[in-house]
């Protein structure tokens, strides 16, 4: 049914869409294991690496999340979903940065000490402008890293350090223990710490898909934790609110996008529920949404942070590979590609 299709994502311009086609669609993983070899030397991966300090971050030093999509977190991401793996040395130094941002928790904070240093100057400073007492330093600092210990961003990391090859890693076993603890009573997640979502009840989507993809890339083990996180997205039919008659709640969620980030989408919803085995009759109206969108047996880019990261994957509004190749995942895995 998509033989055209399937020979244009095998087209050698894009070796890492290439790879996922070979090994996730026609099952040949010993041509696939060849065309890997060719991902380090795509024009995109390259790129990214040309940007690289030699001690292994991006941007800076001290702050691994800012700028986003630029900085250090964003290309381990974006390097675990093009297909790089830690046997290239430069991936091992980028992913031994990071866990320098791990917590004793095992979540993985947005902020180091560095910059919550600087951030409790700028507080100082206006304390003293209006004649109040600064807080302590030390508990300052301590509270920010603490509460930036982020669920969509640890899901994120995770998922990407898995990918890329470190599934056996005592550190990253810490931080699914650390997601699996945190789970919501509702079954998805929220940022524990976050004062922003100190007062909140209702989980939200975005960590929620995080951390469903961190434990999609293990799904043999935390199975309550799956379950309950996995409800969670049926119950909402993917993208609609299950107490106001479901009315969609974010008409965002139904553009497809490339990278997936800390963003969320029907498309990522149904990549991690298919990727976990999952066949609920609650999926078929976001599937329908999916295969609406068709032109020929291609999907366009609807949403991407072009413009924002060190080279742009896709063109917005064009013909999209990645979305194309995402797509064709979801319906092998519910038995629709034919």
């Amino acid at each position: 049914m998509y033989e055209n299709t399937i020979s244009w994502l095998l087209e050698d311009e894009n070796p890492s869409v290439k790879y996922f086609t070979l090994k996730d669609l026609l099952n040949k993983e010993k041509e696939a294991k060849e065309v890997k070899k060719e991902i380090p030397q795509s024009k995109i991966v390259k790129k990214i690496f040309s940007k690289q300090n030699e001690e292994g971050f991006w941007e800076s030093r001290e702050n691994p999340y800012i700028p986003k999509y630029k900085a250090t977190y964003w290309q381990i991401m974006l390097l675990g979903y093009l297909g790089m793996d830690r046997d290239d040395e430069r991936v091992r130094r980028a992913c031994e940065y990071i866990f320098k941002f791990q917590q004793k928790e095992g979540g993985f904070s947005e902020t180091g000490i560095e910059k919550a240093k600087k951030e409790y100057e700028y507080t100082k400073e206006r304390c003293l402008k209006r004649g109040k007492k600064p807080p302590d330093e030390t508990k300052f600092v301590d509270d920010l890293i603490h509460q930036m210990e982020l669920s969509c961003l640890t899901g994120n990391t995770v998922s990407a350090l898995i990918r890329i090859g470190y599934e056996n890693d005592k550190r990253v076993l810490k931080a699914l223990r650390w997601l699996a603890d945190i789970q919501n009573r509702d079954g998805g997640w929220l940022c524990p710490y976050w004062k922003a979502h100190i007062r909140d009840t209702h989980s939200c989507f975005y960590g929620t898909i995080c951390a469903l993809e961190a434990f999609s890339e293990v799904k043999n083990v935390f199975k309550e934790t799956i379950k309950r996180g996995v409800e969670f997205l049926l119950m909402h039919r993917l993208y609609r609110a299950d107490h106001h008659n479901f009315e969609v709640i974010n008409k965002k969620w139904l553009e497809l996008s490339f990278p997936w980030f800390y963003s969320y989408d029907i498309l990522r919803g149904l990549y991690v529920l298919t990727k976990l085995g999952i066949k609920d009759e609650r999926m078929k109206d976001a599937v329908k949404i999916i295969k609406s969108k068709e032109k020929e047996g291609k999907w366009i880019l609807e949403k991407t942070p072009n413009g924002r990261m060190h080279t742009n994957i896709e063109k917005k509004g064009k013909e999209s590979k990645w979305i194309t190749l995402n797509v064709l995942r979801v319906l092998k895995r519910m038995g629709d590609l034919v």
